[in-house]
C-alpha cells in the first residue's frame, strides 16, 4: 500500500507540474490541455489521500515487507468466472453507447437496452435458484 500511495502522490505532482508548464507554454489560451491535465492532477491526489486514508486502518500488507516472498501473498483473491460470456456483451454494448454519443442521442438511449440486460445478467450470474453462490 506504501508503494501505491507514493505512486499517485507522484503522478498528482507530476501531472500538476506537467499542467502548468503545458499552460505557460500554449499561452493559457487551449481550452481543453490545461484543464483537463489539472484534473488528472486532482484524480492522482485524491487516489494518494484516499490510500492514505485506508491504509491507516489496516495492517501491513504482504506487498509492503521488503524480506517478503511471492508465496506470502497467496490465497484466495475473489471468486471469478472465467467461463462467462457477459462482460463481452456489456463491452459491446458501452462500445456502441460510446458510438451513440458521437451519432446521435437515439442510438445511445437504444444502446442502454442491452447494456442493462447484460449487466443485470453478470450481477446475478451466480444466482440461481434460491440465492445460490
Amino acid at each position: 500500500m506504501k508503494a501505491n500511495i507514493g505512486l499517485f502522490l507522484g503522478l498528482g505532482v507530476f501531472v500538476l507540474i506537467v499542467a502548468f508548464i503545458y499552460g505557460f507554454w500554449s499561452g493559457w489560451s487551449d481550452l481543453a490541455g490545461f484543464p483537463l491535465l489539472l484534473l488528472t492532477a486532482g484524480m492522482g491526489f485524491m487516489l494518494w489521500f484516499y490510500l492514505r486514508m485506508v491504509a491507516k486502518n489496516h495492517d501491513v500488507l504482504d506487498g509492503d515487507n521488503p524480506e517478503g516472498e511471492i508465496e506470502h501473498m497467496a490465497g484466495n483473491y475473489g471468486e471469478f468466472a472465467p467461463w462467462s460470456w457477459w462482460p463481452l456483451g456489456l463491452g459491446f454494448s458501452a462500445a456502441f453507447a460510446f458510438f451513440g454519443l458521437a451519432i446521435d442521442w437515439w442510438v445511445f438511449f437504444l444502446a442502454l437496452i442491452p447494456g442493462l440486460f447484460f449487466i443485470t445478467g453478470w450481477v446475478l450470474e451466480f444466482n440461481r435458484k434460491r440465492y445460490a453462490h
